[in-house]
């Protein structure tokens, strides 16, 4: 059509880049903007034909309503007469791509599993910013994304998109019309077919789950070399991608991870409804597999056979959040950062190891006793025997918990034997261990089958009888290391009940109380972990639990003692969980932040698929060493382990909001609220998120929500009474507060919180003298908690009053010395900073406390932190000599920095 250096409208054709369909591509330079276009012109035979006319200037139109950066950017569309013929010739001016198609970069680059995921990733978000215009591209495939020299991909070739409709059985007559014409265009066929979705195939109306089923397609070929539905005809392609289910992934390639081809498989589901329902959910996982690698938890190897490499990355460690916090605002970070997301879930969950030599996977036991005090059994059952078996370290454990974990939310009460088996199998159990347990007068039979996992054939029957489940789960834990043909190991002949308690009751109600932690029910749990304490006094695991339920409460300090009690009787506490007290006592209880790390890091190392484990090491990267992706990549294996791992869920929305994305932030919040529609935790979350907005009518409706569940839910009560006082309704405000004096009078520290708003109030209404009062009446209570931190806050509130209200120096710095007595550890920068700011003429008397602070801090602190500690010091100065100007970049250099 065009000859090269012919002058086109305002351009200037270089060469010809290809064609397609409907349209001749050239290499144009714009004379106009003196840049580097592509030019899409229409053939020569769709002139006249109106439907192509039309579907050649929607391309440019749908393509024109997306910006992202992997789309190809649509500059403009416009028609101009041919001199040679005087028609109009339409075309479409597009983003120049100095690259090559998909498919050739992979065979050229072979990039290792790391880039291809990376690839993937950004294709997907490109893809999901058109779905969420509605728009399905329907025809994607490797020559519809080109990847420049930088290997970022883009995607073009808009020309058979359209505006998504819901899916119906009625016929799409436009497609129905492509799938014709491809049928009967040689050496066109092949190349489209094959990436077709089911329903696109039949010729029905298709919506963006037709995309994704194509994407499945494309990351199949791109990762095994082949197509999943290729055949020797047209027919009989179409007749694969409609009847048979793919062939598995792995079995091409090796090297393709287990998560790769779960997101593999999920796209090429031939239901839609089996599909990805949101394509922004595709990319979570893409990413969540790509930060894995990225962070080092995985091995990097190549996504093509004939490839082999390996990469990772390493993440240099930058100033704290948590060192800011603690310097700044006085208080211990972690604990207030984990008081946001709630309990944590039913430790004890992941496997040892997986699926190498003896794997053993067990199931729950049936209760056949009719007796619904029994009835805690059926999954108590299988908790004691996993506790007896790990000790010997000899086989690797897959518990039910993690079996469950494989299931969707919506399966997991539902699923069936067969299901289950299929999904320790995908575990790499060898073997599997299911029963029932029946009641004979006094005595408690259990009944078990040892199952071969991969022919199914029952390996033995195993049955014992007696009084004690611990003394059963003995038992039964000799035979099975008899019928599987292993020692005990270092097990010897110790009994479960060393590693637990002596009395089964009070296993009974710590097993209840770890159900209610899931469920964030804080001071239910506690209540059983006490029951279960008042029956054996030297059970380590209550202990251990009712310490983090406090720090989950954002009561760090009372949570402490709990953890020493622990300690006390560590010798009877199951391996795994001796190695988790050692990390928390760290943290909580001797405040040795560098050693927590250490440990954790170690713990995670020992317990590759431990949720817990990476939760809780995912809290420590970020804060401790801020190494945010890495922090991303270990909650990302954790909610590969368990996709509604509720602190997890939790903990990312957390990170989300400190990297300054609300949004995101919020869209997991509501993750955790589907998951957990009736636990408080997911509420609070989102309350506080639209709050942070200054959306203050829908957090006060989420509020409103969560009292409808939980009437006097304290934190609801506390957060509506200050929401209230931002919007300046005073008598609401009131409202809640003294609803929380209703219900809570008992309890210091949320009079604590009740006389601390009572003031707040005072403040409001210029009621200063009132004020002063309620924040006399706080302190007494914060001294009825014994809560150290309870009490140095309380005396900081009267220091500040002084200084701020009353414009009284002696009092403000009698309060402030008080509160130096009951400064938590790792506080100690706070009074000199504090003293200055409140009487600068104090400087050289309370310079040598900061000297000596900043000194002791550098020992116990990273030395990534201590730049953070000559912040603090700076500001110490500016306050001294009075320069305003230095003491704002200080300061949010302290708390506003995240480099």
């Amino acid at each position: 059509m065009l000859e090269v250096g012919q002058q086109f409208a305002n351009f200037k054709i270089e060469k010809k880049l290809g064609e397609g369909g409907m349209g001749v591509v050239y290499l144009a330079e714009d004379l106009k903007l003196n840049r580097k276009v592509a030019l899409k012109v229409l053939l020569p035979e769709f002139f006249d034909n109106s439907e192509h006319q039309q579907r050649f200037q929607r391309e440019a139109k749908t393509a024109a309503q997306l910006s992202h950066p992997h789309i190809m950017a649509i500059h403009n569309i416009d028609t101009v007469t041919d001199p040679n013929t005087n028609r109009e010739l339409c075309y479409i001016v597009m983003e120049y791509i100095d690259g090559q198609s998909l498919l050739g970069y992979i065979r050229e680059r072979k990039p290792d599993i790391t880039a291809m995921l990376s690839l993937a990733e950004k294709i997907a978000s490109g893809l999901a910013a058109a779905h969420k215009q509605n728009i399905v591209h329907r025809d994607i495939k490797p020559e519809n994304i080109l990847v420049n020299a930088d290997g970022e991909p883009k995607i073009l070739d808009f020309g058979l998109a359209r505006v998504s409709v819901p899916m119906s059985g009625d016929g799409d007559g436009d497609s129905t019309e492509t799938i014709s014409r491809e049928l009967t265009r040689a050496g066109k066929i092949l190349g489209t077919v094959s990436y077709m979705s089911p329903e696109q195939a039949r010729g029905e109306t298709v919506d963006t789950r037709s995309d994704i089923f194509s994407f499945g397609i494309m990351l199949y070929m791109l990762t095994t070399g082949e197509l999943p539905f290729s055949s020797g005809s047209q027919v009989s392609t179409l007749a694969k991608i409609l009847e048979v289910k793919h062939e598995s992934p792995r079995t091409k390639n090796q090297n393709i991870p287990a998560e790769l081809e779960r997101i593999i498989d999920k796209c090429l589901q031939k239901d839609p409804n089996d599909r990805y329902q949101d394509t922004r959910d595709l990319v979570v996982d893409l990413r969540s597999l790509r930060r894995q690698f990225d962070s080092g938890i995985t091995d990097g190897v190549s996504a093509i056979i004939d490839a082999p490499s390996a990469r990772k990355k390493t993440y240099g460690f930058r100033g704290s959040r948590i060192a800011r916090l603690m310097i700044v605002l006085a208080v211990v970070a972690i604990a207030l950062v984990i008081s946001q997301f709630g309990a944590d879930e039913r430790p004890g969950s992941g496997s040892t190891a997986g699926g190498t030599g003896n794997s053993l996977a067990i199931l729950g036991f049936d209760n056949k006793t009719g007796d619904e005090e029994l009835a805690w059994l059926e999954t108590g059952l299988p908790e004691i025997l996993l506790t007896d078996l790990a000790q010997s370290q000899v086989l690797n454990i897959i518990s039910r918990e993690r079996i469950i974990d494989c299931f969707p939310a919506d399966k997991r009460t539902s699923h069936t034997f067969e299901e289950c088996v299929n999904a320790a199998q995908s575990l790499g159990a060898t073997s599997l261990l299911s029963g029932s347990f029946y009641k004979l007068g006094d005595q408690i039979r259990i009944d078990a089958r040892l199952q071969d996992v991969a022919s199914g054939n029952i390996l033995t029957g195993l049955k014992v009888v007696g009084t004690d489940p611990f003394t059963l789960v003995d038992s039964l834990t000799e035979k099975l290391a008899a019928a599987l043909d292993v020692t005990n190991g270092d097990r010897e002949s110790v009994g479960v009940a060393n590693y637990t308690s002596s009395s089964p009751e009070a296993f009974k109600h710590y097993h209840q109380g770890l159900d209610l932690m899931l469920s964030y029910r804080l001071d239910e749990a506690i209540e059983e972990f006490e029951r279960a304490l008042a029956i054996d006094s030297t059970f380590a695991l209550p202990y251990m639990r009712i310490g983090m339920s406090h720090v989950f409460d954002g009561r760090p300090q009372q949570g402490a003692g709990y953890f020493a009690k622990a300690l006390q009787y560590e010798s009877k506490l199951p391996i795994r969980d001796r190695h988790l007290l050692d990390v928390y006592a760290d943290l909580w209880l001797n405040h040795e932040f560098d050693n927590a790390f250490v440990k954790m890091k170690s713990f995670v190392d020992r317990y590759p698929d431990d949720k817990e484990g990476h939760a809780i090491y995912a809290l420590l990267v970020d804060d401790l060493k801020h190494a945010t992706e890495t922090a991303y990549a270990h909650l990302d294996k954790a909610l590969a382990l368990d996709p509604t791992y509720q602190f997890a869920l939790s903990f990312y929305a957390v990170l989300c909001e400190n990297n300054g994305d609300i949004e995101q932030a919020i869209e997991w919040a509501e993750k955790a609220k589907q998951y957990y529609p009736n636990s408080p935790r997911p509420y609070l979350a989102l309350g506080r998120l639209y709050a942070s907005q200054v959306r203050y009518d829908e957090a006060i409706a989420m509020y409103h929500t969560l009292l409808g569940m939980i009437p006097g839910q304290p934190d609801a009560l506390r957060r509506m009474a200050d929401l209230h006082i931002h919007k300046r309704d005073f008598d609401q405000a009131r409202y809640y507060v003294e609803l929380l004096k209703a219900g809570y009078a008992d309890d210091p520290f949320l009079m604590t919180s009740y006389y601390s708003r009572k003031a707040n109030l005072a403040v409001w209404k210029g009621h200063f003298n009132q004020a002063l009062e309620y924040n006399h009446l706080a302190l007494k209570q914060a001294e009825k908690s014994e809560d150290s931190m309870y009490v140095f806050r309380g005396l900081s509130r009267l220091s500040g009053h002084f200084h701020r209200f009353d414009n009284n120096i002696d009092s403000a710095l009698y309060y402030l010395e008080e509160s130096r007595r009951w400064a938590p550890a790792m506080t100690e920068l706070n009074y000199p900073i504090e003293a200055v700011l409140i009487d600068r003429a104090r400087a050289d008397e309370v310079r040598p406390v900061m000297d000596e602070a900043v000194q002791n801090l550098r020992a116990r602190l990273q030395s990534e932190t201590w730049g953070l500690v000559d912040q603090a010091q700076a500001l110490f100065e500016s306050a001294a000599a009075a320069d305003t100007v230095a003491m704002i970049d200080a300061f949010q250099r302290l708390v506003g920095d995240q480099g």
